[in-house]
């Protein structure tokens, strides 16, 4: 997976416990992509500082990732659920497309688009992080 999209999935389950300027800092870097020069001027302090403070930052939430497991967690659970859905349109190509197996087949797809709805992931285009 892409540096900068793994970075986004550390700060959204640990941004919160970074400081106010960590998370302005990485927010200006990872999301609104600003340079480093352009964040120095910003924050009114050198290009080295900023990129200090990214350095501290990124192993910060590779710290907590390598602690806590939740980003990787979230992927497994994610998998599993993909795996599900996947198997259950296998089965209704193989099942007799009668009305009770139609609506039941029905419901189980549209309780799994949910749950990776809420689950806020690209279905189609994610691949695996690995730390």
């Amino acid at each position: 997976m892409d540096y900068v999209v793994q970075m986004g999935l550390l700060y959204d389950f640990y941004g919160g416990l970074l400081t106010q300027k960590q998370q302005k800092v990485f927010g200006l870097y990872y999301l609104e992509n600003l340079s480093l020069a352009e964040i120095a001027e910003e924050e009114g302090t050198t290009r080295q500082a900023v990129h200090d403070l990214l350095q501290r930052t990124e192993k910060r939430l590779a710290g907590w990732e390598s602690k806590l497991g939740l980003v990787d967690r979230y992927l497994h659970e994610f998998d599993a659920v993909q795996e599900v859905k996947r198997a259950i349109r296998a089965l209704e190509k193989l099942l007799p497309a009668d009305e009770p197996i139609a609506t039941a087949f029905a419901q189980a797809n549209t309780a799994l688009t949910r749950l990776l709805t809420i689950l806020e992931l690209d279905t189609e285009n994610r691949q695996t992080i690995i730390f």
